[in-house]
């Protein structure tokens, strides 16, 4: 049976102020339980007892994998200001004269207000991780806050089993590997994460000297996670790229564009000695028996621009995505491989250049095809993988077969809504798109789509899934 250290946090107020990159995190980071816990074995008196075997039991830590995450379910509030002492004072002190106004958007929690941070121990090295373990169990009690000064709380450690672990109430978090640029990600220690917090903070107990100010260093040192919480549909790893400025292809074009891709990745991965699974001709180029729809392979997402108020529909930004669930490695190898790289036509001529995600808005459409959501509506429409003789039923039908083929299990569906006409100002009737000659006589559909449960983009269904076609948006409806 396996054992897990658990180090636990409860709440004393149902409110969490942390912030990740400049935004409301949910849950709280290993990285930041990892300060907290270090907060908690130095401040005051117990600064004095700081010891060898204690530097080691955190750096034991710092280097284990990051931990499982139990957590209650929460949501973001609206905000409230309030008024503080100007941090500038640190350069004049004259702050107490000086107050600013600070936004606050906390996040309640709700259903419990204990957050569980859990790591496997290894069975062959438990003899001598066990005293790092005892050390960390009765260092969790002396955490004293998690998140802003104000988000109070009491902990405590034990060591746990699999039957244990199934008992814990809350939302489980696992760590997931894998490539989504502009995805929200957490912080998580790093090996020299310790000796970095211990730098940070040396520096600033030394930022004034005399009447010079030196201002205090960041720690730098740690490493960034996906999380996904247990049983929702595995998210997809993808690589994401740009056109330059005055460069846009129609959204009616939409496979064209992906063809330009897919024929991009295939001349780099006969140049590269990366192998894929199933070779270059099978994972890159696609080329498979058509009754093999679970044969993993990438995708090439063109994402028209949409929703905003100067929303065109043009074609800006593309995806490579890997299957659900995939590891992140071929996305990492697209991303690195592509950036720089030339889009060629079908007559060799060139189109654009692919560069890294470069402009502002980029991140808030990249967010609305890739970010998790229950509502999700097509932007180009559904090739449906068969003929629905004109009859909406059978369209329905073959909608759910689409949905199998693209590996989304049909229990965590609750709703689907198929109509001709589009969803998003800027899509167009399913005709009005090009189409691969393989697809020319199927028939195609704009779907919505309500999930049971938060579901991570991209998503992409269909006969068409992997030229960009049977593409969802995040819907604004929820």
């Amino acid at each position: 049976m396996n054992r897990y250290l658990c180090l636990s946090v409860t709440f004393l107020d149902p409110f969490f102020h942390g912030k990740g990159d400049d935004e409301p995190e949910w849950p709280p980071s290993p990285l930041r339980f990892f300060q907290a816990l270090l907060a908690g074995a130095r401040t005051g008196c117990r600064s004095a007892t700081w010891s060898k075997a204690k530097v080691d039991a955190f750096r034991w830590l710092e280097n284990r994998p990051p931990p499982r995450i139990v957590a209650p379910s929460a949501i973001a509030t609206s905000g409230y200001r309030f008024f503080v002492p100007n941090n500038d004072g640190d350069r004049e002190f004259d702050r107490q004269d000086r107050l600013t106004t600070k936004i606050a958007r906390p996040h309640r929690l709700l259903g419990g207000d204990r957050v569980h941070y859990l790591w496997p121990l290894v069975e062959e090295e438990w003899t001598a991780d066990q005293e790092h373990v005892d050390v960390l169990c009765r260092e969790a009690r002396n955490l004293l806050a998690l998140g802003w000064g104000i988000d109070l709380v009491a902990g405590d450690g034990r060591i746990l089993t699999d039957n244990d672990l199934g008992r814990l109430a809350g939302q489980h978090w696992q760590p997931s590997g894998g490539q989504r640029p502009g995805e929200q990600t957490w912080r998580v220690p790093a090996s020299g994460t310790l000796d970095d917090l211990e730098r940070a903070h040396q520096s600033f107990l030394a930022r004034w000297d005399g009447k010079i100010f030196r201002p205090a260093v960041r720690s730098t040192r740690f490493e960034v996670a996906s999380y996904l919480r247990v049983g929702t549909v595995p998210p997809r790893s993808y690589a994401a790229f740009e056109l330059p400025e005055g460069v846009a292809f129609l959204q009616e074009d939409t496979a064209k564009v992906a063809a330009m891709l897919r024929s991009l990745a295939g001349r780099c991965a006969h140049d590269d000695t990366h192998l894929f699974p199933g070779g270059p001709e099978t994972y890159v180029a696609g080329h498979i028996d058509r009754q093999a729809h679970r044969q993993p392979r990438f995708s090439y997402l063109p994402l028209p621009t949409i929703r905003h108020d100067h929303a065109d529909g043009m074609i800006r930004r593309l995806l490579i995505a890997e299957p659900l669930g995939g590891d992140g490695t071929h996305a990492a190898w697209a991303q690195q491989r592509l950036r720089g790289e030339i889009l060629r036509d079908k007559e060799g001529r060139n189109q654009s250049f692919l560069h890294d995600l470069w402009r502002v808005a980029s991140r808030k459409q990249i967010e609305r095809y890739v970010t998790s959501a229950r509502v999700w509506t097509t932007v180009t429409p559904v090739i449906l993988p068969g003929f629905d003789d004109g009859k909406h039923v059978k369209a329905q039908k073959l909608v759910f077969s689409a949905l199998e083929q693209a590996g989304l299990p049909l229990e965590a569906i609750q709703e689907v809504i198929l109509r001709k006409g589009p969803f998003w100002s800027g899509s167009l009737q399913a005709h009005h798109y090009f189409r691969p000659d393989y697809l020319h006589r199927l028939p195609g559909w704009h779907v919505r789509l309500v999930f049971q449960d938060l579901v991570a983009g991209p998503l992409a269904i269909g006969a068409g899934r992997h030229v960009g076609l049977g593409l969802f948006a995040r819907s604004d409806e929820e």
